[in-house]
């Protein structure tokens, strides 16, 4: 592989070739590829001061202590299985476009590490891609302390708990902003973007561990009732689109904060079809009722601001070929931005 750098004084792209090179032995034992070169480019004004921050002013810029990881994982591969429409890989640069320009308040920075970006090849090239990100995942965790990953469908989950693997004596907690509890069972097609929670619990259980799931925004058209029993019979919490409400906000909250006292440690994940389909139209199975993105943003700063340690998040499911006007992408973004704010500013 060759590497041509043709601004040898752009910090951002010396950065993500160092990046790039510390990963790529890894990256292609396994049969996948990194994607570092993304370039983070959009407004600057100078005239108003260092404060003038965006996103792309914030990405790469240093290594801080209060650094936040961002890693994409490219994958649709469970979205195809589980008999919805792809589009879902071609995501992570998607987002990180529609975030260049945001306006940075973080107190601290952004390391992107670049995409993994599955083949489908192999006996199963999406068991082996959820493998790869977990290896990604937890050595972010061991560089920056907090990672975002950018999916990707929902099979995304497998490899970003995988990161978790030196929290796995503990009681780590999965709280699932979603209209579907995705716990089916795994049929003839394998693994999909259907099991990521079936197959999380499975991996508890052989460790010996209880399964911690709380799902908000379930909707009840979009689960059948064989999902809805099989969440009651593994203790599932949830809460229905229907009943996340503003004047519910402070039941909700009592709710995540019974379920924070149980754990140790939070991934949260975030499914972007929670949102009304008004809103986000841009998913393989867009939501007639879903949760208002204003209520979804107050949860994500309501864990932000309790005491649990929370070094994961994901952002799945965004469908760019459905995104007809770019405005998807754009809410998407600021969700993004919302959960990394709060993991920061802790």
């Amino acid at each position: 592989m060759v590497f041509f750098i043709t601004r040898l004084d752009d910090e951002f792209l010396l950065c993500n070739l160092f990046t790039l090179c510390e990963n790529l032995k890894e990256d292609f034992t396994y049969g996948f590829h990194m994607n570092d070169l993304f370039e983070w480019t959009g407004r600057s004004d100078p005239e108003d001061g260092d404060t003038a921050k965006r996103w792309h002013h914030a990405v790469n810029s240093k290594n801080d202590p209060d650094s936040i990881g961002i890693v994409g994982f490219a994958c649709d591969l469970g979205v195809d299985r589980n008999k919805g429409k792809i589009g879902a890989a071609q995501a992570p640069d998607i987002l990180r476009g529609a975030l260049s320009n945001l306006a940075w308040h973080g107190k601290g920075g952004i390391i992107d590490y670049g995409t993994i970006r599955t083949q489908n090849q192999g006996i199963d090239p999406l068991s082996d891609a959820q493998k790869i990100l977990g290896k990604k995942v937890s050595k972010i965790i061991e560089k920056s302390g907090k990672t975002i990953v950018l999916g990707g469908g929902h099979e995304t989950a497998v490899g970003s708990f995988l990161g978790l693997e030196k929290y796995k004596s503990k009681r780590i907690g999965i709280l699932n902003l979603d209209a579907h509890f995705d716990i089916r069972l795994i049929g003839e097609n394998g693994i999909s973007s259907g099991t990521p929670f079936t197959q999380i619990r499975e991996m508890r259980q052989q460790n010996g561990q209880k399964f911690h799931y709380m799902v908000l925004g379930i909707s009840r058209t979009g689960n059948t009732k064989a999902l809805f029993d099989r969440a009651d019979e593994w203790g599932v919490r949830y809460i229905k689109d229907t009943d996340l409400t503003q004047n519910s906000l402070p039941a909700t909250f009592k709710a995540i904060d019974e379920f924070l006292g149980t754990i140790d440690v939070l991934y949260l994940t975030l499914d972007l079809d929670v949102l009304p389909h008004w809103q986000m139209p841009a998913v393989s199975a867009p939501s007639g009722h879903g949760v208002d993105i204003g209520i979804i943003e107050r949860i994500i700063n309501h864990v932000g601001a309790s005491q649990i340690h929370w070094p994961l998040a994901d952002v799945v499911e965004f469908n760019p070929p459905l995104d007809t006007n770019g405005c998807a992408a754009k809410t998407a973004a600021r969700l993004i931005d919302t959960l990394a704010q709060a993991m920061l500013d802790r």
